[in-house]
Parts: structure tokens; sequence; C-alpha cells
């Protein structure tokens, strides 16, 4: 007998913030940071989980769902800490910005343009909202596209964060038609290695490797290279805003690139009796189970 999981998959996108308020959203992840730490603290003083969420939403500027979605990422991370044994304690003094999590249509809300945009609404703070539109991949938006339009995918929690100083949001959704098998029940372990210049694929069943492969990618590295080369150049020239358009092409070529890398390992691990893909960090391993079920 076999386990089954939903199938989830993390949805990320450039923000087009058109209300000309990013500030604002640089300021709620600086909140969320003072929330994730002080329910962090809380739960190393031994406070019960059940009430850390309304003691810290009491003095938090943040709406109250953001709140708790805040509070129950920082409470899973110490959960993480006592399932692996006591294994990297989540810090409670870190600085900097911290990902706004909120659930759809209570911190967040998206909707179809009449151009086929995908736009978004983010309560940062009470009251205070960012308004714009998504950018990212075709593949991405097509999935979210559906999602607004049909019952295929439920749109779930999202996260707003700044990655290279890039406003992003990250959304998760749910297919409602297909599961995928639970990792224990995988037969067949895909191990992943990345390097500079490629991935290298190693398959494992009882002891025994099957098979291998490396996948070579250095247009990435090139094409790296390149733009590094072109955002020299301007930034001496003093074309700030040619930098920042330069460096918005270059990651999106790179997770294009990426994605279809993704893809690409994915079916190549098919072929195997219910495999597992596992990445590289040999403690707390990342599994993803490739087999979906309808």
């Amino acid at each position: 007998m076999t386990n089954e999981q939903a199938l989830i998959k993390t949805l990320d996108f450039q923000l087009d913030i058109q209300s000309d308020n990013e500030s604002l959203l640089r300021d709620a992840c600086l909140e969320s940071r003072s929330v994730y730490n002080e329910t962090i603290r809380l739960a190393k003083q031994g406070v019960d989980w059940d009430v850390i969420p309304d003691r810290v939403a009491d003095d938090a500027d943040f709406v109250k769902n953001t709140t708790q979605r805040v509070v129950a990422k920082a409470l899973g991370a110490m959960e993480n800490y006592y399932e692996y044994d006591d294994f990297s304690q989540p810090s409670h003094t870190k600085d900097g910005a911290y990902p706004l999590r909120a659930n759809y249509e209570e911190g967040y809300n998206l909707s179809l343009t009449d151009n086929s945009d995908v736009a978004f609404r983010i309560s940062a703070k009470p009251y205070k909202h960012l308004k714009g539109v998504l950018e990212g991949s075709d593949a991405h938006l097509d999935i979210l596209k559906t999602a607004l339009e049909s019952d295929e995918w439920k749109i779930g929690t999202a996260e707003a964060l700044f990655h290279n100083e890039n406003a992003e949001l990250h959304v998760n959704v749910t297919n409602t038609e297909q599961t995928v098998r639970d990792k224990q029940d995988s037969r067949t372990v895909v191990g992943v290695d990345v390097n500079e210049d490629n991935v290298a694929l190693t398959t494992l069943s009882e002891d025994v490797v099957k098979d291998s492969l490396v996948i070579d990618f250095p247009e990435i590295k090139f094409e790296r290279h390149r733009y590094f080369t072109m955002r020299k150049r301007v930034q001496n020239a003093g074309k700030d805003s040619i930098h920042e358009t330069l460096e918005g092409r270059e990651e999106r070529f790179v997770r294009d690139r990426l994605h279809k890398m993704s893809r690409h390992i994915v079916e190549w691990s098919r072929q195997f009796e219910s495999p597992c893909i596992i990445f590289e960090d040999s403690k707390r391993c990342v599994t993803v189970s490739t087999t979906a079920r309808g």
C-alpha cells in the first residue's frame, strides 16, 4: 500500500510594482523578520506554542493573517529542529528582511487583466497595499492563469520577498486532480550533484548503481560572463537604468535554462521504478517524488 500526497508547485514571479511604494514591501519584510525572531525566542523560552500566535500578533504592525503565517513558518523551523535531533537550531537574533507570508484572498489577491496579465494586490501593512502585475516564465504564468480560471489548480499561500534586490512573489498552488507518491515508497534514488558547468545524476537501487547522466550547461556560464561585462561597462558610464535592465535579462535567461534543465532531469528519472530525486544536502535531504497519479 502506498501513501499519496498532494501535488504542490511553487511558482516564482517578479513583481512589477505600479503603486510606486516598493519601500512599503521592504519595511514589511523587516517587520516579518521581527515577528519570526520573536516567535523563535518565545518557543525557546518554553512558551506554549498555542499561545504564541496571538501574543506575537498583539505587537506586530501586520495584517493578522500575515502574522499568523510568519509565526507558523517559524514554529515549523523549530519543529524541524527537534525532528532532526536538535540539528541547526533556528536563530532569533538574525537581522535583515524575511519573506512576507500570506493566504490567498486574505493577505494577497490575484486577478486577470484585460491584457491577459496577472495583477496582484498585497496587503503589506494594515490598510496599505502594493499593486502591479506579475512577470515570470511562460510555464509558471500559464499554470497560475489556469488556477485563476478553473478548478484544476488551487491557489494557496504566497511569499513576497527580495531576491538579489528584486521584489518577487512565490505562489504555492495545489493540483486538485493529481497526487504524488510518498518518498518512503520510492524504489530508485536519483542523486543530483550540481557543479559549476554541469549537473551529474546517478541512480541507485538497493545498493546497485543503475545508470548515470551528466548534463552540461556551458551557455549559462558564458551568458553570465557576457552580461557581467556589459553591466560593468554601462555602470562605468553611469547608466544605472540600463544596468538594472541587463541584470533582469540575465536573471530571466538563467531561470529559463534552469527550468528546462529541471524538466529534463524529471523526464530522465521517469524511466526508473518509483524514482525519488535527492539533492546534495546529506543531513537534511531535499527530496522530490517524480511520479504523479490521477
